[in-house]
């Protein structure tokens, strides 16, 4: 090979150059990046959380009658508020009202056949003791008395279910609610479970709201979760979260209740609720291999894993408060770097 001819002092220069560079450790042959730095406590926070969430009435219940009639009165007009045990309807059960005075009547026979036959047993026993009458005499007026109290019985029974009927032919309301709809009108005649009015619950209310899996830990250990629905927060009590989770939303539906006021029956809103423990903010989050961050110790970037943290999300860490962890220049770092702290940004909390 043909090598061009080279002054001695050129020679020896480019030696001594190479024997330089390969004595000198690696570390020492880079430059530092430079990086600014803030302390992990001034960066923690507790994250708002919020879900999609929907008033629901536990009742809405089809009202009608439990006896057969004809529509006298209905009185309720759709949107109308109704206490509980107010009058819905009124039917014309002029039938009913004949059948229960016959029952009376009924019961006041069967209760004066069983006057006589403890007055005709008095007597009875009575010449017994005289022997003015056999033992077979005494054992009938006996079977006659039983005889009579259980018609008395059965006329008393006949009475209560003749009195029921008869308060059936005003329907009234279950529950305090709301009217939605009339499903019949005055003059009509309406038979047993037919439907009169549309009745919505407006004081046993519920929230539903979907909350993601990962989510559902933070909400459970929130102190008190509120609905914004418009410009009113509502507080409320997590009564249940169901056992059940949605194969389409990866979601589970939490159950709450109202703590003091309530919001109107299917109106809509977002639940929201804060953390209880701090949380870095997603946008720190470094990857390699998996999420981290970049923290700065002695001159070096060193990277400490998260392994629970998600892609876009806030994460829970475990580092003591004075950490350092690298801002400005976190992604282009790897573990071991050596870095240089620039001018401290300020850090908006």
């Amino acid at each position: 090979m043909f090598l061009p001819k080279m002054k001695w002092p050129v020679v020896a220069s480019l030696f001594w150059l190479a024997l330089f560079l390969a004595l000198t450790p690696a570390s020492a042959q880079e430059e530092p990046a430079r990086v600014t730095t803030a302390a992990l406590a001034d960066l923690l926070y507790h994250p708002l959380y919020t879900a999609p969430a929907t008033t629901l009435s536990l009742n809405e219940s089809r009202v009608g009658p439990r006896t057969p009639g004809f529509i006298l009165r209905l009185p309720v007009r759709v949107g109308d508020r109704i206490e509980q045990g107010n009058t819905l309807a009124e039917l014309d059960c002029t039938t009913n009202g004949t059948l229960l005075k016959q029952a009376d009547a009924a019961r006041a026979s069967a209760h004066a056949q069983l006057m006589l036959a403890q007055r005709q047993i008095k007597r009875s026993q009575t010449l017994r003791k005289e022997r003015n009458i056999s033992e077979e005499v005494l054992n009938q007026r006996q079977a006659d008395l039983e005889t009579a109290q259980a018609e008395l019985n059965q006329a008393v029974a006949a009475l209560e279910r003749a009195q029921y009927d008869s308060d059936q032919c005003r329907i009234t309301a279950p529950f305090t609610g709301i009217v939605l709809e009339r499903l019949a009108a005055e003059g009509e005649w309406i038979s047993p479970g037919e439907p009169v009015v549309r009745l919505l619950d407006s004081e046993r209310l519920e929230v539903s709201a979907q909350i993601p899996l990962h989510q559902v830990d933070t909400l459970v250990a929130a102190d008190t979760p509120v609905l914004t629905a418009g410009d009113v927060r509502y507080p409320l009590h997590l009564r249940h979260l169901l056992a059940v989770v949605d194969s389409r939303g990866r979601n589970r539906e939490a159950r709450l209740e109202f703590i003091q006021a309530q919001a109107l029956p299917g109106s809509s809103g977002r639940l929201q609720w804060r953390s209880t423990r701090p949380h870095l903010p997603a946008d720190l989050l470094v990857r390699r291999q998996q999420l981290g961050v970049m923290l700065e110790e002695n001159g070096s970037a060193r990277f400490h894993p998260l392994p629970d943290a998600l892609e876009g999300h806030p994460a829970v860490i475990d580092l003591p408060g004075h950490s350092r962890i690298i801002l400005q220049g976190r992604h282009s770092l790897s573990d071991g770097d050596p870095v240089q702290l620039s001018d401290p940004t300020p850090v908006s909390r």
